[in-house]
């Protein structure tokens, strides 16, 4: 379920690199009246949590260098989706063409900014994002829609964990981590793991 509307749109700014926080929370200083604006540079305490994002009405997410880390946000995301459907418009930078690939590969649609856009192109993003209700909205593909389970795995497995170990982890057979693993893979029309690598490379 989505959050109740606020009287005034809460906005939460997530990034780990100080320059573009500090220079996002410039570009919004003139909506501070509008909106209630939180900063938080929030990669280093555990990334993007999906639970974090569905408190505000509006995310602006800078994904990270790392790609670990981006995966995590990627994770976030899915989560929003699958276990809180919510209204939260959100928009995501990025300065590695890996994010956007593996986004479209698990068929998540969201409002994606290349970070090498101009200034003006970015404040415009921005602004559109602020003044539609439209905008942003997290959206994914039915066919490649995968469980929260099947989920679980994938991402464990882009974060260079095993299956055993993913089992062990779940307390259950390796057998069925192997189906959802098979099971996701099949959704996301791939053949094996090392084929989101090669695609998002």
């Amino acid at each position: 379920m989505g959050i109740p509307n606020m009287s005034k749109n809460s906005v939460l700014v997530i990034s780990e690199c100080k320059y573009s926080y500090v220079g996002l929370s410039m570009l919004l200083k003139k909506h501070y009246g509008k909106y209630d604006i939180k900063l938080f540079s929030d990669f280093m305490h555990g990334g993007a949590k999906a639970e974090k994002i569905i408190k505000h009405d509006i995310a602006l997410i800078f994904t990270s260098q790392n790609l670990e880390q981006s995966v995590n946000v990627i994770e976030s995301l899915v989560s929003v989706h699958q276990q809180h459907m919510s209204s939260t418009r959100i928009l995501v930078f990025y300065d590695d063409e890996r994010v956007a690939k593996l986004l479209a590969i698990l068929g998540i649609s969201v409002e994606l900014v290349s970070a090498r856009m101009p200034l003006y192109l970015l404040e415009e993003k921005v602004e559109n994002l602020l003044a539609s209700e439209e905008s942003g909205q997290l959206k994914v593909q039915k066919t490649r829609e995968l469980s929260p389970a099947e989920s679980d795995v994938i991402f464990n497995l882009l974060r260079g964990d095993s299956l055993l170990n993913i089992a062990a982890k779940r307390g259950t057979h390796p057998k069925t981590i192997f189906s959802q693993k098979y099971s996701a893979l099949k959704k996301l029309r791939l053949r094996n793991m090392s084929t989101i690598f090669v695609a998002g490379n």
